[in-house]
């Protein structure tokens, strides 16, 4: 049996993490469905949002406490940080939908 930190680590912070997204998720498309009922641009709001997501992300390296060393950059990360944009840009481009 696990001890109570291995537990929290393993299955209950990934389930939160999940539940704590979907969230996310549903109050950034019911906050696209209020602005732009009311007349707010698509594209300001997109603005908007990845200006408020960097105002959050920014402080995130002082917090974190990982090791300095950073794996070597090479075509399979490369290729993983561009088809993490592509999901992103699929992703925003989709809320243009919901109006």
């Amino acid at each position: 049996m696990a001890s109570g930190s291995q537990y929290c680590t393993r299955d209950v912070l990934p389930l939160t993490a999940m539940v704590t997204m979907e969230c996310t998720n549903v109050g950034l498309n019911t906050l696209y469905k209020a602005a732009t009922l009311i007349g707010m641009s698509p594209h300001v709001f997109v603005v908007y949002s990845y200006g408020v997501a960097a105002l959050v992300l920014l402080p995130s390296p002082f917090f974190s406490h990982r090791s300095g060393v950073l794996p070597p950059l090479n075509f399979s990360i490369l290729c993983k940080i561009g088809l993490l944009g592509l999901i992103g840009y699929t992703d925003i481009s989709s809320l243009r939908n919901l109006s």
